[in-house]
């Protein structure tokens, strides 16, 4: 028989060696966490106590507030400024007034306009009361034979009034042409004056007397035009991050809302009516109770964010909320920028365990159940509400008990707790200097198994 050198007949009993304790050691780690019934808990492992609690489940986004009492107002008449009334900070009453133009110009088109009605008026009464020139009647006659009996008297035709189908109608759509320049000139008088269409602050003034200011009718001297707009003036009001415009800017926290942005499986989750809470990023002590108004069921375009991140960036897929501040709104301003958090469902005085405690998905749930001697048994549950932190447990579970929350190895540790290969190859691993299997010499490179190793 053929006896092998010193040296090769040591490095094969080393990889023997090798070879049985890494197999003894994974049998170890196995059987350590083995998901089985009356596995022994394992070491380290944190636990937790199935207690009641109010378990919540939020979503979260990112907006800024807006009230839609907000009001920036412009005069319909262009023309001089001769009156500015207010100022940034004056608190102004719904109809106060608040500026004026000269309104010369609009009240000689309102005279103009009014003659032009009453000429309107005038003729349309008289081709309504038109008729046509009367016929003339027969001379009388002497009666036969030349006798010199009495003659009867021809009666003279009575006038019919005779109506021009076509001028009635001429006449009728004067009339309607002159009576809507009469209302346009009347609404361009009013137009002269403008006044505040809800209460609130003044922000902003953007003249002041003697200026000259455009009407949105886009005539500077008011003479014509109009669209209805009433004697405040036209007003615009805000949307979510966008602050009004106008001569005149107005602002009241009465009614402020917030339009947050969601990302499209959290929208997915949020409903009219849910309650939310809104913290303002300027003031992070701040915390308003809000509710759920509407959720959009467009997305939102790319670029017109109402100015917070949201969840999620780039092309992601985002929903606008708008949601109504339920708190005291008096000191709030439009603007500010907030963090928004939906409860998107709750379960009340519910048995429940950190979320980390459960695993599975769907209808296949267990946790590790910890028995007073230490094993651990895993145990089937039924899930409530999934919430940010706890989970609520409806069945499988009674209130007392301890669940066993699974240690997340991390990335860095090869996966396993205390990043060691469990089983107990101790310091050094196998070999040193990077020792592997293979090599010239068909076994473990020099070092074998690690210096300092030993089993765990």
């Amino acid at each position: 028989m053929k006896v092998l050198p010193r040296r090769r007949r040591a490095v094969l009993i080393n990889s023997v060696l090798g070879v049985v304790v890494l197999a003894g050691a994974g049998g170890a780690y196995a059987a350590v966490h083995d998901d089985g019934g009356g596995s022994s808990a394992a070491v380290g492992a944190r636990v937790a106590t199935v207690t009641r609690t109010t378990v919540l489940a939020t979503v979260s986004g990112s907006g800024s507030l807006a009230s839609p009492s907000d009001a920036g107002v412009d005069f319909t008449t262009g023309g001089t400024l001769t009156q500015v009334n207010v100022k940034p900070g004056d608190k102004v009453k719904k109809g106060q007034v608040l500026a004026r133009v000269d309104p010369t110009d609009a009240n000689a088109t309102l005279q103009q306009d009014e003659a032009s009605l009453t000429a309107a008026e005038a003729n349309l009464t008289k081709v309504e009361e038109g008729e046509l020139p009367a016929s003339s009647g027969n001379s009388g006659s002497s009666g036969a034979g030349g006798g010199t009996g009495a003659v009867a008297p021809t009666p003279t035709p009575t006038p019919t009034p005779t109506v021009d189908p076509a001028q009635l109608a001429q006449a009728q759509a004067q009339l309607t042409q002159a009576q809507n320049a009469v209302d346009a000139a009347r609404r361009a008088v009013d137009g002269c004056v403008l006044k505040a269409p809800v209460a609130g602050t003044v922000a902003s003034v953007a003249a002041e007397a003697g200026d000259t200011v455009t009407g949105t009718n886009g005539n500077g001297s008011g003479a014509s035009g109009g669209s209805g707009s009433s004697s405040s003036g036209a007003a615009s009001t805000t949307s979510s991050g966008t602050a009004p415009t106008g001569f005149v800017v107005l602002t009241n926290p009465a009614g402020m809302q917030v339009k947050a942005d969601f990302s499209e499986s959290d929208a997915l989750k949020i409903k009219a009516g849910q309650a939310a809470t809104v913290t303002l990023n300027a003031e992070p002590g701040t915390v308003l109770n809000a509710k759920v108004l509407s959720i959009s069921s467009l997305p939102v375009s790319s670029g017109s964010s109402s100015g917070g991140s949201g969840s999620g960036s780039g092309s992601a897929v985002q929903y606008a909320a708008t949601l109504g501040i339920t708190s005291d709104t008096s000191d709030l301003r439009t603007g500010l920028s907030a963090s928004i958090q939906v409860t998107t469902a709750q379960a009340a005085d519910a048995l429940s365990v950190p979320t980390a405690a459960v695993s599975g998905t769907g209808a296949a749930r267990t946790v590790l159940v910890v028995g007073k001697d230490g094993s651990t048994t895993r145990t089937s549950v039924t899930v409530g509400v999934e919430g940010d932190s706890a989970d609520q447990i409806t069945a499988g579970l009674t209130e007392g008990q301890q669940v066993q929350i699974p240690q997340v190895a991390s990335a860095g540790n090869g996966g396993f707790p205390s990043g060691a290969f469990p089983g107990g190859i101790g310091t050094g691993g196998i070999g040193t200097g990077g020792s592997r299997f293979g090599g010239t010499s068909g076994g473990f490179r020099t070092g074998g198994l690690g210096g300092g190793g030993g089993r765990g």
